[in-house]
């Protein structure tokens, strides 16, 4: 796990996300297995990244309506928003994501902050599958070493951490497991309230040049 990092733990029953996408959206009876059922549709040739678009762009075309974003916008009021000063700004529409199993890398390595120009932002990777080894996001230790590592989570855990400043992409997928998540940002309307451990996510940021 990076440094600065925490994990929330959630109960699955509660927030049913993958319940949900898997019969919902997808059809299928686990979600990462969704290669499977891909493989059998596309016929004899290999899987791509433009498969994994295209899947994800299933799940980007969710409407607002959907019982998907009930289910994440309270997640984050019960389980996110009460770290950080109970009050937060946060992406309305996360990035969804799909890495199929056998598919090549889907994100380039970089910084996030470089991209939105928002140092400000923490990042939150919620995924709904287990996430592990190459299927999952490499993510550097502690700023500038490069020194990538999967970041492995079990279904009814997110990860929030600096995305921001801490490098991070994907590699190929060569498990026999398909990751499908989510991730977004948010920043404290308060973050004189915010109270460790959750303080110290942008920390390192204050000892190590960026």
């Amino acid at each position: 796990m990076p440094k600065y990092s925490q994990v929330i733990s959630y109960s699955t029953d509660i927030y049913p996300f993958s319940n949900f996408l898997a019969a919902a959206v997808f059809n299928v009876p686990t979600l990462d297995q969704l290669h499977l059922l891909y493989s059998a549709q596309a016929g004899s040739r290999s899987l791509c990244y433009e498969d994994n678009l295209k899947l994800r762009g299933l799940l980007q075309r969710l409407p607002d309506d959907s019982p998907f974003y009930a289910i994440y916008h309270k997640w984050i009021a019960e389980l996110v928003a009460p770290h950080f000063g109970k009050r937060i700004s946060y992406s309305a529409h996360p990035k969804m994501r799909v890495h199929l199993a056998g598919t090549g890398s889907v994100s380039e390595f970089h910084r996030d902050a470089d991209v939105t120009g928002r140092p400000d932002q923490i990042n939150c990777y919620l995924p709904f599958t287990d996430v592990f080894e190459t299927n999952t996001v490499w993510c550097e230790n502690s700023y500038g070493l490069k020194d990538y590592a999967p970041i492995n989570l079990r279904y009814g855990e997110a990860l929030v951490w600096d995305g921001g400043f801490l490098e991070h992409g994907t590699v190929r997928n060569e498990t026999d497991r398909t990751r499908v998540s989510c991730d977004f940002r948010f920043s404290p309307s308060h973050p004189e309230r915010v109270k460790e451990p959750w303080s110290q996510i942008l920390a390192g940021r204050d000892i190590v040049r960026i």
